[in-house]
């Protein structure tokens, strides 16, 4: 009996042990790999994913999730520092794109006691590009800039010079010659492409992505039994050109892409079974996603009868759907529900934020300035309230959106697709707006039939691109708060609530519902109108109130609606928190006072609403 017992509390206790341990962390990169291509976003495809639909039925999988980017190097910046990049300069070829002395995942995670690793692509550039010396360490690279530890390639497997890096030195000097390479039945730039230049006698393309899965799978294999909890990120170079299945691939599908893609979701399997094997599964978060879309024409969908990016428009480099929606993935056994899916609108750029929440490290204002933590979708907690996100190509091409709206200031794909771009024609819109809750495909231009809605994304852009950020700056609001700020209380309106607390509704073709109810009072009426705001009750906004803090020029407002169970605070007009609130009044309160510790903040909430 005793012995029972003791049993009984050493299992509790590890049980409890485990739950508390900061889970390691494994981030899976595809590179050029469609939201079409996995079976469990695709049921057509024509790729046998086995292992992404494992995870798929093992995790949540996410259907409104996107890179910061629709090319290579633009979402690896944004990815590991939570900041849009269409910020900074990325010239990686003549120097390392990513800032000495910003954070990274890898160094807010090494901040927390985690092992940092990376393998594979690169591709954000060294200082002293091109013209390296081999024979010493590169500068800026991944051990630079959080990792302790980085086996991979300087780029993608189709640009010069071909060579491995181990930590941040070349194993061996590109010191020979390779010829370029293309595959018949291809566009230039599909098949076994790649460039002609100096390659390492040690390098043969057939073989790197081969590499880096044993390299993943022995680097989870030297974390069992480690107490150090371990964050690994695997930047695979697939399938991205070359298209290089090895013979256990080849014939998988009708096409040599498909195969290549049957090769990554092995890689897949081969990394959850080394977690399985070393008894890390348990407290392992694991994410799969790709960095930006296919290379995959309508000609080849024709021919080969597989869709790599159904149902969205467009391809990589696409201002379009198909150039920035990812499959997006994320399994972490015991938090995330399995077989989950999620609707909500996150981006790459909101790892870092996530993950500092994780591992409960605040980030400092000038870090992951465009990052949004999604961790309390994981957890199954609420929904995610992210309203605004920024992709695409370049400034002339981005792709903004913001709930349903889809709005692109130019016209033409910017990217691959034809047309790249286009004039505007006399009387005809100037740019690309469309209704993504009615409209996926991005086929109906509504740009001149709701100028409204146009002017309010070229005022938002505008914004973030003076402030640099879309983060708010919580030290400013903090700051100004210390200030004893004059406040003033308003009932909350339907029209203060269309205008300041987010609630308006538009119906399918993108008209305000509003109206009166018997006795009166003013309501909106609000439905089911896209994925990301599922409002199908109606709504009376008249008791609420909101609260304005002003010192000098600036301004703190605090929006409470109680019926509507939620809250939100501005800075300036703009933003700064907005999140669902208990029903109990009382904890309300709380809530607010907890994050403004001023008594006259609660005592400008009237007693009775």
């Amino acid at each position: 009996m005793y012995r029972w017992f003791v049993y009984v509390l050493l299992w509790v206790g590890l049980n409890l042990e485990a739950k508390d341990r900061l889970p390691n962390i494994v981030v899976i990169l595809a590179d050029d790999m469609g939201y079409g291509d996995a079976g469990c976003y695709n049921p057509k495809s024509k790729n046998p994913t086995p292992s992404i639909n494992r995870m798929a039925r093992e995790g949540m999988l996410f259907t409104d999730a996107h890179s910061p980017a629709s090319v290579c190097v633009p979402t690896r910046y944004g990815l590991l520092t939570g900041r849009y990049p269409h910020r900074p300069d990325l010239d990686w070829r003549r120097k390392a794109v990513l800032e000495k002395g910003r954070t990274t995942i890898a160094s807010a995670l090494r901040e927390k006691g985690y092992a940092t690793a990376m393998i594979g692509k690169w591709h954000l550039g060294f200082d002293g590009g091109p013209n390296y010396d081999y024979t010493k360490p590169l500068v800026g690279g991944p051990l630079d800039r959080g990792f302790d530890f980085y086996f991979g390639m300087p780029h993608s497997l189709d640009i010069v010079p071909y060579y491995y890096i181990s930590g941040s030195k070349a194993v061996m000097a590109p010191t020979g010659t390779v010829g370029s390479r293309n595959t018949d039945g291809w566009s230039r730039i599909q098949g076994e492409f790649w460039r002609g230049g100096p390659i390492s006698p040690d390098f043969k393309h057939l073989e790197v992505l081969p590499r880096f899965t044993n390299e993943s799978v022995d680097y989870i294999r030297s974390r069992k039994n480690k107490a150090k909890p371990f964050f690994l990120y695997v930047a695979l170079p697939a399938p991205h050109t070359p298209w290089l299945p090895t013979k256990k691939f080849q014939g998988r599908t009708n096409n040599m892409y498909g195969d290549f893609v049957a090769m990554v979701d092995d890689t897949v399997g081969q990394i959850m079974g080394a977690l399985d094997r070393a008894n890390l599964s348990e407290n392992t978060l694991l994410l799969f996603t790709s960095d930006n879309g296919p290379v995959w024409y309508d000609a080849d969908i024709q021919k080969y009868g597989h869709n790599a990016t159904t149902p969205l428009r467009g391809m990589k480099g696409d201002a379009y759907e198909a150039g920035h929606r990812m499959p997006f993935i994320v399994r972490w056994p015991n938090v995330v529900k399995a077989g989950s899916k999620s609707d909500a609108l996150v981006c790459q750029t909101d790892l870092l934020a996530t993950f500092s929440e994780i591992v409960q490290r605040a980030l400092a204002d000038n870090e992951g300035e465009d990052s949004e933590s999604f961790l309390s979708v994981l957890r199954g907690e609420r929904d995610f309230a992210r309203r605004w996100l920024i992709t695409g190509r370049g400034q002339s091409h981005l792709g903004v959106r913001h709930r349903f709206w889809k709005y692109i200031p130019t016209l033409g794909s910017g990217g691959f697709s034809a047309p790249r771009r286009e004039k505007p024609k006399t009387g005809g819109p100037k740019g690309q707006l469309y209704n993504l809750y009615a409209d996926l495909g991005e086929r109906e231009n509504l740009w001149l039939k709701h100028p409204t809605e146009v002017e309010e994304f070229t005022d938002y852009i505008a914004r973030q691109n003076e402030t640099g950020r879309t983060r708010p700056e919580m030290s400013v609001v903090r700051n100004l708060l210390k200030k004893s700020p004059r406040i003033t209380t308003h009932r909350l309106n339907a029209e203060d609530s269309k205008r300041k607390f987010l609630f308006f509704t538009v119906s399918r073709d993108g008209q305000v519902l509003a109206g009166k109810s018997a006795n009166g009072m003013r309501r909106l009426l609000l439905s089911d109108i896209d994925s990301t705001t599922r409002y199908e009750e109606k709504l009376h906004f008249d008791p609420g109130i909101l609260l304005r803090f002003s010192a000098g020029k600036r301004e703190v407002q605090v929006a409470i609606c109680f019926i509507c169970n939620k809250w939100a605070i501005y800075l300036d007009g703009k933003t700064v928190s907005y999140t669902s609130i208990k029903e109990e009044r009382l904890a309300v309160l709380a809530e607010v006072k907890a994050m403004f510790p001023n008594d006259k903040v609660i005592q400008a909430i009237p007693e009775k609403l």
